[in-house]
């Protein structure tokens, strides 16, 4: 959307071409890509060897084309179980993703610019990307069908003629079977050509839709209706459905141009009643043609499901921890096998009609035969045997090109969705990347009198939403129309106006503190500049580019040090000023392996703060002119804080233009200017001293928190002065293009509050003061004395304080600098430090066959009875076709029934009568004709039981694993990437759901059609299975060779797509922060290189069934022309209706033999999912039980919440260190515990060990007398609450983020959020508690979501609750309401509160202070600040507190209130030290 002046050129308003993310390298093979024959090259029949190879299959010839050499060698490795990745090679530079996705892209944009992009079909895009090879394709697929069409008519009439004549000449027979030789070894490499060249199309579609997809999301202004899992759906899932399609097409269009001249021929053998059994068989395709409507139908709605189902999966895993806390499996469980259980009907039904579809291909030409042959008979007409079996070889042929019928149809169905699903993706808008620079060249960010909006969902983003959210809740929204603006003429866009009339000017090398209160707008100020907002009017200018810290940070699945570096060179001294200005340095100590430490998804193993500081590391490294910082302050330690603050933005950030997001009003004066935003409005903006005294609203706002602070002076503390930094480290060192100094310097020792000094009490309504460091019980009493009441705030003020933060001095940091750093150059170290740090476990890879136990899982997953049943009536169906023919051939020889010696037909017996004259015509036409009727039955019962069986065992199997993986201990998710486990649940699942049934189905209907030839022929021909030994030895010899390459080169494919999925996983996750530092063109690069070695193996694994494929064609082609030769040599000694049986099932064997090959090996390789899933079945360690029955107790435990720790030690892993170590203590029934300590001290492991999300070491942990360890995890979990200090959000509503499982009335959840101080923002949606939350809470802050989270926790009213910094993104003034609250709402409850700033502890009855794993002290805040001695003090002193403070009290109501509350001594205390 063009604004006025926005100064945009006109190139700006082209297409964006995904070129200009991505640049190829000049390199050598990069003018050869642009040639449209070089791709065509290996199909030269004599090709020398290149003299610069480009890769294995471009630098052979023809022959070795069809063959696949390339890959023999690969062949014996697997064989001796001695293939490694390393023996892969390179992919061929004409199929990387690089060439094709922005060759694809740029059609795209053509076709965009050609008929705009809601018109534009997506179809006609790929066929114009592949235009030349699919010409190529249709020919050879065209030649393949014209010489299979000459074989089965020209050349068996021919035969069956020779068989029959008397005394033919031997050479003519020789002649026919040289013919027939030349046209299977043409019609072979005709259809090797085909399925090649339409292999290699398909790998490069694949290639070019997921490169274009992916490139397209970094482009996005935003996802809109569209989720993480369903883009990662997209890609994994719609892509290769469109290269399957690519694939095979070669062949779709050949049946229209070949039935014409099949039917001309047979009308030409038999006669016009040759249509009746055409007729039959061509009435398969619209029947075929509806079945395969109503299964794309039935596909797109499972699509539709298997999105939505792999989304809450994936939603699941990323909450998997508050899930289990919460005790939340099951019933989230449920839901996801609710839609598993609607997607397996609708699977079901489509796999019965495929099975029809399947079944009726192999039961037309009996039918039609039946159906024919009476016909042709009860007329009157005679029937010869090479009529007969001329006939039957047409019907075969046309058979052939109605079997590929079904799976065209199937993928072309699949495709057409994929297709409109890639195109919702690609018509999305794009996020406006051109820049404009301020008019002022001193000027950093300029924003001019402008309104900014988020996009709303539109209608079919809304649709679909109400559809997840009925599916979840079973609440339906109700229709609101948001504000539209017209966008170039085009369809109008519905926006979220959020920022109104903002006109911002930041001058470079300027600090500016952004304050409000929770939903005010600070981040979508930085959202706005950072252009991932829509401009309604205005204009947005930004010189300089840009560092940007989330309020969540987000952290890559790498080690630490790849975190901070972001794909930057590793600068030793610069990376170490960094860690020193994070405070990164003693958390690298604690890691196992240090920097080089793993991290895991989402930051998995690091605290809330280490990930922020991480972030913040991260940012400094990059080294920007302009840096935005969400609140970093919030997650981090007040000592940790206060130095990032002093030594991080002020020092090493001088001379950068910082725009810092704070709760933290302390640091307000520290600012050069300071914004207060209210409401989406700039409410003030000035340097602080100015907004004191000229605006009462920040005036009020610092009053408050004034009133909170513990700060006697009643100011704001005094900023460092420069000359006591002087000794710091010179910023030059880090950063050459940062200037030495800020504007302004002198200006910083005038920034603090000039006020009067203030008391530190606070007056009640009837003039009695109370100190801040009064008991909570005096606190409670006071707050519900009704008499007296006060006000929110006031009532606030005496529970919620501030202290000053430690500063840290030049002498400080020298002490720090002085450690040894990391030497880059010790790469032993480096090495160890890796192996150390390593946390994701490698992924499990089978080798060898795929093991028996895998397909007797499956069996046993489908049933016994329905398997045996399944391959009865699979034997039953494939028996009455045989008898079919042999009851025609026998047919056939009876003629007219009056002749004793019967010779078929052949001139050395007499001539049998028509037919028609024969006496038991009507009972060989019953016999015959009642075959038909039994093959129709059989079709339905063989294709619903087979349905049945199958996706019974896909249900069950899908059931075991889902609950085996969410059963599973918290280590299993620490070090599993979550994409890693959505491929079980994704591309896993579909190979159990569809390829599976797919590939078992026709496996064993070929398997069994090739049996029944086989016997045939035996019968016929029984000398010749000698020959049929010998060659189906070299079969078995060939397909065991086969089976390793396939199997191995498969498994490495699945190893190697959860790479570039776990890429696309985190990437959508972290857009913001990629778009942010500009790392577009490195994440496609780094994903480029990871599709790259997939694609090449997922080719290669295609190429392994090709190599097996023409060995064993050329084995079947031995069969056919040694059978037709025998029938040659042995002319005048069998029937010709005998004669014709053989050579018809001889033909038949080359094709099931070549299909056969395939469809095993698919068959096998699709088991390998089988074989995934069954692992995390079988070797996941799981949890203890949820219910242990005669242990749990009652409804109403805990009713007092003691809790008691004896000897408790906790490690997280085994041969991982002790995070708690003999930690001895008790906590008192409603008692309120703060946890002190440095990061990495033990504080949140006491959380996971009272959970038991880690289970104990050694030592108990009791709960009103109980041994939790010994009572169910449901038992224990759904009594416990906690709030995180990450807040999770689910997509739904809020009512259903809220309560999910509808346990509470929609009153109680008002309340909820009235004490939460949450009611009046949704009262203000337009649902109310109807209202849509969008993955990950998007459409809520970062505070709304956790005070959200707090409601929830008020719900539950547990008698226990652990508070983990829960409102650390929470400002002030409602941090101090929310204070209250939980004092209120939690009075009897025992509230361990895990605490970063030591003001949320400060009135607690006792705190615990952790170090290293150790409970170093545990008493009253008086008591230990009394001792000076104590670690509680000098953590209190070092923040700057004053001590005495807390020693002697200020009103008379505390003695009072101590006498009432439980005396603390020593002896009270049960603490070990160690």
């Amino acid at each position: 959307m063009d604004q006025p002046g926005n100064g945009r050129h006109l190139e700006n308003n082209k297409p964006k071409s995904a070129a200009i993310l991505v640049e190829p390298p000049p390199t050598e093979h990069a003018q050869k890509h642009s040639s449209k024959f070089a791709a065509l090259k290996p199909f030269i029949p004599f090709r020398p060897k290149p003299k610069v190879p480009v890769s294995p299959y471009d630098d052979v010839g023809f022959f070795g084309t069809m063959f696949s050499t390339f890959i023999t060698r690969l062949v014996w490795k697997a064989f001796k179980k001695k293939l490694t990745f390393n023996d892969i090679g390179t992919a061929s530079p004409y199929d990387s993703i690089e060439v094709n996705a922005n060759r694809l892209y740029q059609i795209w944009t053509e076709e965009v610019t050609r008929r705009g992009a809601q018109d534009v079909s997506m179809l006609r895009v790929f066929w114009r990307f592949l235009r030349t090879r699919m010409i190529v394709t249709m020919a050879t697929g065209l030649l393949f069908f014209v010489t299979f069409f000459v074989i089965s008519t020209f050349f068996v009439q021919r035969l069956l003629e020779y068989t029959a004549a008397t005394d033919p000449s031997l050479w003519t027979g020789i002649a026919l079977v040289v013919g027939m030789f030349l046209l299977e070894v043409t019609r072979s490499f005709a259809f090797r050509s085909t399925t090649l060249v339409g292999l290699r199309s398909g790998t490069k579609v694949i290639a070019a839709t997921i490169g274009m997809g992916y490139q397209k999301v970094m482009r996005l202004q935003g996802l809109k209706d569209k989720t993480v899992g369903e883009l990662v759906n997209l890609f994994v899932t719609d892509s290769f459905r469109i290269g399957n399609l690519v694939t095979d097409v070669g062949f779709m269009f050949v049946f229209p141009i070949m039935i014409f001249p099949l039917i001309g021929y047979a009308v030409y053998i038999m006669g016009p009643w040759a249509l009746l059994g055409i007729g039959v068989t061509i009435l398969m395709l619209p029947i075929e043609f509806l079945l395969g409507l109503k299964i794309m139908k039935l596909r797109k709605t499972c699509v539709k499901i298997a999105d939505e189902r792999v989304r809450m999966t994936s939603e699941m895993l990323n909450s998997v921890k508050l899930i289990k806390m919460y005790a939340w499996e099951k019933p989230f469980i449920r839901r996801v096998e609710e839609l598993r259980a609607r997607e397996t009907k609708l699977l079901q039904f489509s796999g019965f009609l495929q099975s029809v579809m399947i079944a009726m291909l192999s039961t037309v030409v009996p039918i039609a035969s039946v159906i024919t042959f009476s016909a042709h008979v009860m007329t009157g007409n005679d029937l010869k045997a090479t009529q007969a079996f001329t006939m039957v070889s047409c019907f075969h042929l046309l058979s052939l090109m109605l079997m590929l019928t079904p799976e065209l149809i199937r993928l072309l169905a699949e495709c057409v969705i994929s297709a409109r699903r890639l195109k919702s993706l690609m018509v999305m808008e794009e996020r406006d990347t051109a820049s404009r620079l301020p008019d002022d060249e001193k000027t950093a960010i300029d924003i001019k009198f402008a309104t900014f909006a988020w996009d709303a969902l539109d209608k079919a983003g809304k649709e679909k939403r109400q559809k997840e959210i009925k599916a979840e809740t079973g609440a339906v929204e109700e229709d609101t129309e948001p504000t539209t603006v017209a966008q170039d003429g085009q369809t109008e866009v519905k926006l979220i106006q959020t920022l109104f009339d903002v006109n911002l000017t930041i001058k470079k090398r300027t600090l500016l503190g952004v304050c409000g209160s929770v939903g005010a707008g600070k981040s979508s100020l930085i959202s706005a500049i950072l252009k991932e907002m829509r401009v309604v009017k205005g204009e947005v200018a930004v010189d300089g580019g840009i560092a940007y810290v989330a309020q969540q940070a987000w952290i890559q699945n790498a080690t630490v040090r790849d975190n901070i570096l972001l794909g930057k060179p590793f600068d030793s001294s610069k990376y170490e000023m960094t860690v020193q200005a994070c405070c990164l340095r003693q958390d690298f100590e604690q890691l196992p392996g240090g920097d080089m430490t793993e991290i895991g998804e989402r930051g998995i193993n690091l605290s809330g703060g280490q990930k922020q500081r991480v972030s913040l590391a991260r940012a400094l490294y990059a080294d920007k002119d302009i840096y935005l910082l969400d609140d970093p302050l919030s997650a981090v330690d007040a000592h940790v804080g206060e130095h990032i603050f002093r030594h991080y933005i002020k020092k090493m950030l001088r001379g950068k233009t910082v725009v810092l997001i704070t709760h933290q009003l302390q640091h307000l004066s520290d600012c050069d200017e300071v914004l207060l935003l209210k409401d989406g409005r700039i409410a003030g903006k000035g340097p602080h001293r100015r907004l004191m005294t000229m605006n009462a609203e920040y005036a009020e706002m610092i009053q408050n928190y004034l009133d909170e602070s513990d700060d006697g002076d009643g100011v704001l503390k005094e900023p460092t002065s420069v000359s006591s930094r002087s000794h710091d480290a010179n910023p030059h060192l880090l950063f050459s293009k940062t200037p030495i100094t800020r504007l302004d310097e002198a200006r910083w020792s005038t920034r603090s509050l000039n006020a009067s000094k203030r008391q530190r009490s606070t007056e009640s309504t009837n003039g009695q003061k109370f100190s801040i460091h009064a008991t909570p019980r005096l606190v409670r009493r006071r707050l519900n004395d009704k008499e007296n009441a006060v006000s929110p705030l006031q009532r606030a003020s005496s529970i919620r304080y501030h202290h000053p933060v430690p500063s840290f001095t030049s002498n400080t940091t020298n002490i720090l600098l002085e450690q040894p750093g990391f030497e880059i150059d010790e790469h032993q170290e480096q090495e160890k430090a890796l192996k150390a740090g390593n946390l994701t476990q490698k992924e499990e890879i089978e080798t060898g066959k795929v093991k028996l136990a895998n397909y007797t899982t499956y069996i046993q997953s489908s049933g016994i009875l329905n398997t045996t049943a399944v391959l009865l009536v699979f034997t039953l169906n494939t028996a009455t076709v045989v008898f079919s023919n042999f009851w025609l051939s026998n047919w056939i020889e009876q003629g007219d029934g009056k002749q004793d010696n019967v010779n078929g037909g052949n001139s050395t017996g007499t001539v049998p009568g028509s037919m028609a004259d024969n006496p038991d015509v009507v009972f060989y036409v019953s016999v015959f004709g009642g075959t038909a009727v039994l093959m129709l039955l059989l079709v339905v019962l063989k294709s619903w039981l087979f349905s049945k069986a199958t996706l019974a065992a896909s249900y069950h199997l899908y059931r075991k694993v889902f609950q085996s993986v969410f059963r599973s201990s918290m280590s299993f998710f620490d070090t599993t990437p979550t994409g890693r486990i959505i491929n079980r649940f994704s591309k896993d699942t579909d190979n159990v759901d569809v390829a599976i049934p797919l590939n078992v189905n026709i496996l064993i209907t070929n398997l069994w059609n090739t049996v029944a030839a086989f016997v045939a022929i035996g019968v016929v021909l029984p000398s010749f299975l000698a020959a049929v030994a010998v060659l189906l030895t070299l079969f078995c010899a060939l397909y065991y060779l086969f089976q390793a390459i396939i199997r191995e080169l498969r498994r490495f494919e699945n190893i190697l797509r959860t790479p570039w999925l776990c890429h696309v996983t985190e990437t959508l996750n972290g857009l913001t922060t990629i778009h942010a530092f500009n790392m577009d063109s490195d994440f496609i690069r780094r994903f480029n290189r990871l599709m790259d070695d997939y694609t090449n193996i997922h080719y290669l694994a295609h190429m392994g069934g090709n190599w097996a494929a023409s060995r064993v064609e050329m084995i079947a082609l031995v069969i056919s022309v040694l059978m037709t030769l025998t029938v040659v040599l042995l002319q005048g000694t069998i029937p010709a209706t005998q004669a014709g049986l053989a050579i018809t099932y001889a033909f038949q064997v080359t094709g099931f033999l070549q299909f056969m090959t395939m469809d095993a090996a698919n068959a096998q390789a699709a088991f390998t999912s089988v074989e995934r899933l069954r692992y995390y079945i079988t070797n996941l360690t799981a949890e203890a039980p949820d219910v242990i029955e005669d242990r749990d107790h009652e409804a109403d435990w805990p009713s007092h919440g003691e809790i008691q720790l004896h000897n408790l030690s906790m490690r997280y892993r085994e041969n991982l260190p002790l995070v708690l170590k003999s930690i001895s203590c008790n906590i008192r029934s409603r008692e309120k515990i703060g946890i002190v300590g440095r990061t990495g001290s033990g504080k949140s492991s006491l959380g996971v060990a009272i959970f038991r999300l880690v289970e104990a070491a050694e030592g108990t942990i009791n709960i009103d007398g109980v041994d939790i360890s010994k009572i169910g995890l449901s038992a224990l979990r759904s009594k416990l609450s906690i709030i995180p200090q990450d807040p999770v959000l689910f997509v739904g509503t809020v009512r259903y983020n809220l309560d999910p499982f509808s346990q509470y009335s929609d009153d109680q959840i008002w309340k909820a959020l009235e004490r939460v101080y949450m009611d009046d923002a949704i009262r203000a949606l337009d649902l109310k508690l109807n209202s849509a939350v969008v993955e990950n809470g998007e459409n809520f802050s970062v505070g709304e979501r956790q005070l959200m989270c707090m409601a929830r926790a008020l719900l539950r009213n547990s008698k226990i609750l652990i508070l983990d910094e829960a409102t650390a993104a929470i400002d002030s003034e409602t941090d101090t309401l929310i204070q209250t609250t939980i004092h209120e709402a939690f009075e009897d409850c025992t509230m361990l509160t895990i605490a970063h700033r030591l003001n949320t502890v400060m009135t607690s009855d006792r705190v615990m202070v952790m170090d290293d794993g150790q409970l170093s002290e545990f008493d009253t805040p008086r008591a230990l600040l009394a001792n000076q001695n104590s670690r509680f003090a000098a953590m209190v002193k070092a923040a700057g507190i004053d001590v005495t403070k807390y020693i002697t009290m200020e009103t008379d109501d505390v003695p009072a209130a101590e006498e009432n509350s439980p005396h603390v001594s020593e002896t009270d205390v049960e603490c070990t030290k160690l």
